[in-house]
């Protein structure tokens, strides 16, 4: 015959259930996930195609920049000492009480670029035009009265440059003097016209 429990077993039972349950490990809680961080956007294709393009075209000023700082002449028509001309432009050399060409800047230039020529020079421009500007240069042309075929001249000054040149015809012969020689200094179109012309009158 079965023995039954008593309440007072059965709550003793009930108890050391719990204390057993109480000894056991816990399982750990799972960790909590972070929530995720927000994702990082990429720039729009336009902007980074702005962007190469703004970087291409600050290349390509520099670049620009370094070509011109490589062809600008050393010498500025400001700090050029033939620059003191500019005030004789559209004038003749007889319009001053000195004429530059025989006194000043470029009567000194002329005088140590010709040597002895310099007298034929200016016998040569007696007959003159005014001294013209031409794409940033200026010049002066002229002849021997009644000798013209044969006696003739143009100084072309090229102030940013500190240069001249001049083509001289005496006695049917062409020679042309620069200074500095190693610059470029091409002819205005009116001399270039004139030495054409020259050119054409002695082959006939």
């Amino acid at each position: 015959m079965k023995r039954l429990l008593t309440p007072w077993h059965t709550l003793a039972v009930l108890a050391a259930v719990a204390g057993l349950a109480a000894c056991e490990p816990s399982t750990p809680p799972a960790p909590k996930m972070d929530s995720a961080a927000p994702a990082v956007s990429a720039p729009p294709a336009a902007a980074v195609t702005d962007a190469v393009q703004t970087m291409g075209a600050d290349a390509a000023t520099v670049a620009a920049s370094a070509d011109v700082a490589a062809a600008t002449p050393v010498s500025s028509l400001q700090s050029s000492p033939l620059s003191s001309l500019r005030e004789y432009v559209g004038r003749y050399p007889s319009d001053s009480n000195v004429s530059f060409l025989e006194q000043g800047v470029l009567a000194d230039r002329l005088k140590q670029l010709l040597g002895k020529d310099y007298p034929t020079l200016l016998s040569n421009l007696r007959t003159v035009s005014p001294l013209t500007a031409d794409a940033g240069r200026w010049f002066i042309t002229g002849n021997r009265p009644h000798e013209g075929g044969t006696e003739a001249a143009a100084v072309v000054v090229d102030a940013p440059q500190n240069a001249i040149r001049v083509w001289m015809l005496h006695e049917g012969k062409v020679t042309e003097y620069q200074d500095p020689r190693q610059v470029n200094v091409p002819w205005p179109i009116d001399v270039q016209t004139m030495l054409d012309n020259q050119k054409a009158s002695a082959k006939g």
